[in-house]
């Protein structure tokens, strides 16, 4: 603070000079009763000491328990002392001596309020934290177990920040998560096809995920791939995936019967990979294809992977009861469909924490082959806390 002492005849002729020099932003610090020449020639005058309130004045910072400075480099407790000072010239000088000091007394009280409001409660990171979980989606159990996890990896005391506490989060999410990677790799010779049967509840893209990961493995890998149907209960689901495959210009098979299986796969057997589409059904968690599942692990020449493909857009519960309804099929990976059809994935998180099934693929938008990518830990445990972003980053199928 510029601090600078004035004098004058009386009150008026002092705020005046003060005034003048200084500028209707001074406070007024203290004031005297003076006799000196300068005053009026011994008469009785008034010695006022003010200051502009932009530098930390000397003694504010040796007062008892001075706090720390607040948002806008105000002091509170120097507000509240300059705001007593004024008080008390009033009454002694008189209430009508001077509109500037009511003015100046208004001024004050503005400037301490503005800082009081602008200081507000202190950032809560846990408080942060649990916020962030409950708009993403995560259900009650799962965000007590993140929270957890997050007091023990954050007891020091730092300086936290909106985006620290996502970090955190996400790196919490991304220890949980498993994935496996292509299903794929380079296994299948001829005689000896690699087979891959997909499952799920009807609604969650099984057919549209066959085709994107057949036409990634042909354009992309080279790789000779048959298609198989066993979904006869749709209507057009047969015709969907021979459209595909005529213009992948692959084999497209169809077995309605477990009795027929057989003879489909030896048709296709000279493919490195056979995509298997499966009928969904809203119950029975793919009882029905129990005698298909028979037929196909009695094939000794066959290299089995089942893969239950689920939707990001089922609640938790539903997620849990279909991965429960279809541990009779045996899975051991999972296709996550839907991605950018839901701005809130903390859903997946129970599944994909405790399901005990790692992720291999996860889609992204309707468009085949494009919409589709090598499921990865970290870009999963993004788009839970953060929501999804179509950067392009991933790693096609």
């Amino acid at each position: 603070m510029l601090i600078k002492t004035f004098e004058g005849a009386d009150m008026n002729d002092a705020l005046k000079k003060v005034k003048k020099e200084l500028g209707g932003d001074a406070v007024i610090l203290s004031s005297r009763k003076s006799h000196s020449e300068t005053s009026g020639g011994g008469r009785g005058g008034v010695v006022v000491t003010a200051g502009l309130p932009q530098i930390d004045p000397p003694w504010a910072q040796h007062l008892p328990g001075a706090p720390e400075e607040a948002p806008g480099g105000v002091r509170l407790s120097e507000m509240d002392a300059l705001r007593e000072m004024v008080e008390r010239m009033e009454r002694e000088w008189g209430a009508g001596s001077s509109q500037a000091l009511r003015e100046l007394i208004a001024r004050i009280g503005e400037i301490s309020d503005q800082g009081a409001a602008l200081s507000g409660p202190p950032f809560d990171p846990e408080e942060e934290a649990r916020k962030v979980l409950v708009e993403a989606g995560f259900s009650e159990a799962d965000r007590f177990e993140l929270l957890e996890g997050f007091r023990l990896l954050s007891y020091q005391p730092v300086e936290w920040s909106p985006a620290q506490v996502r970090s955190l989060l996400q790196f919490l999410v991304s220890q949980k998560v498993d994935v496996t990677g292509s299903l794929v790799g380079q296994g299948g010779r001829p005689g000896r096809p690699k087979i891959i049967l997909f499952v799920g509840p009807t609604g969650v893209g099984k057919t549209t995920t066959v085709a994107k990961i057949a036409a990634g493995l042909v354009a992309r890998h080279r790789r000779r791939v048959g298609l198989l149907n066993l979904d006869t209960y749709r209507i057009g689901a047969v015709e969907q995936l021979r459209i595909y495959g005529d213009l992948m210009g692959v084999p497209v098979e169809v077995a309605n019967t477990a009795a027929r299986l057989s003879e489909s796969i030896a048709r296709l057997s000279e493919n490195d990979v056979i995509l298997v589409d499966s009928a969904g059904r809203s119950e029975g968690g793919g009882e029905e294809l129990l005698p298909f599942l028979s037929v196909l692990t009695a094939g000794q020449e066959w290299d089995l992977s089942v893969v239950l493909v689920v939707s990001a857009g089922q609640k938790s519960l539903d997620l849990e009861r279909t991965a429960t309804s279809y541990q009779k099929l045996r899975p051991e990976a999972l296709v996550v469909t839907k991605i950018d059809e839901t701005g809130s994935l903390g859903s997946l998180y129970g599944l994909l924490a405790h399901g005990r099934l790692p992720v291999a693929y996860v889609t992204t938008g309707q468009k085949v082959p494009e919409d589709i990518e090598v499921a990865h830990g970290g870009r999963l445990a993004e788009w839970m806390i953060e929501g999804w972003s179509c950067d392009g980053s991933g790693v096609r199928a």
